[in-house]
């Protein structure tokens, strides 16, 4: 006689049957994101996944920047309990922290709630809920785990009636609920995520382009996100030349590599100065970006850079 499977084997054959393995797993995140990201989940909460991103709700804008720094070390520490890559990408909101705390543990999400209990319990889904249901657990086969999956469905579907009843509203283009009197915070993230790498191609190619000009050309009227992109590129561009005055100054840089630099550094002050490139002069670069940094701009393919004697180029 053979030796039972394990539940656990069985639920993740049958869901791997459905498709519904892969969702399963990066649905664990939620039931498990305190063990996952240890004192981080007092600042952060994960919100909602779409695909392999996870969008994870911030307790203030200061946190969402912080973590963003740490964002590669979370996945992979997510991805080690997942025990597989589940979770590509993760994006930070503080935006999406109101609606956490107003579905805490209030009469919302009180499963203890008589409320809550009386409804859940009783017979709310229509016939058509029910039958698409039914199609949707019918797909397991014959498992055995096909109620389980049935009864699962049935109690998300009402739960979803339940928030629908006591005041959220669920947006027309994602789907998810959200809290009365404001636009959809998942869908607000997300439209200046792309707001922001909008502005951001636009800068890198054109540096010395005004918030006036982006406005007109995006669209866009929020200052903030032409700030963080113009300091997402001053931080870049200031980083790679670093990198470029060190390898200048201990080495003979490709002629292409040098070119790279002289490039970056006519960018970093056109971004600073908001003027073309073509009308920075030699004096210009060095008054915005130093003069070591100015240096790499009339650096010339094999001959090597004498080193300055300031080691230190943190104030540059």
């Amino acid at each position: 006689m053979s030796r039972p499977e394990l539940v656990g084997n069985v639920i993740q054959q049958t869901l791997d049957k459905m498709g519904l393995l892969t969702k399963a797993k990066r649905f664990l995140v939620f039931w498990s994101w305190a063990e996952m990201v240890g004192e981080i989940a007092r600042n952060a909460r994960p919100r909602r996944i779409d695909g392999d991103v996870l969008y994870v709700a911030t307790a203030s804008s200061a946190w969402a920047q912080e973590l963003t720094l740490m964002r590669k070390s979370i996945i992979q520490r997510i991805n080690a309990y997942l025990g597989g890559n589940y979770i590509k990408d993760i994006r930070f909101s503080e935006h999406l922290w109101g609606t956490t705390q107003d579905l805490g543990d209030g009469d919302i999400c009180g499963k203890t709630h008589e409320e809550y209990k009386r409804f859940m319990s009783g017979d709310v889904l229509t016939p058509g809920e029910k039958e698409r249901i039914d199609s949707l657990a019918d797909t397991a086969g014959g498992s055995p785990l096909c109620s389980v999956f049935r009864s699962f469905v049935a109690t998300m579907e009402k739960r979803q009636k339940y928030l629908l009843k006591k005041g959220l509203t669920r947006c027309n283009s994602c789907g998810c609920l959200y809290g009365p009197g404001r636009r959809c915070p998942y869908c607000k993230a997300k439209q200046e995520l792309n707001d922001y790498h909008r502005v951001l191609a636009i800068l890198e190619r054109h540096p010395e382009t005004s918030d006036l000009t982006l406005a007109v050309i995006t669209g866009i009227r929020e200052k903030e996100t032409f700030a963080k992109a113009r300091q997402t590129l001053d931080s870049r561009w200031h980083r790679e030349l670093r990198h470029g005055y060190f390898a200048a100054s201990t080495g003979k840089p490709a002629g292409r590599e040098l070119a790279r630099f002289r490039e970056v550094a006519v960018k970093l002050a056109s971004l600073r100065t908001g003027q073309p490139g073509h009308r920075l002069t030699a004096e210009d670069l060095e008054k915005v970006i130093g003069k070591r940094f100015a240096s790499l701009a009339r650096a010339r393919p094999g001959r090597r850079r004498q080193a300055s004697p300031e080691p230190n180029i943190d104030s540059v």
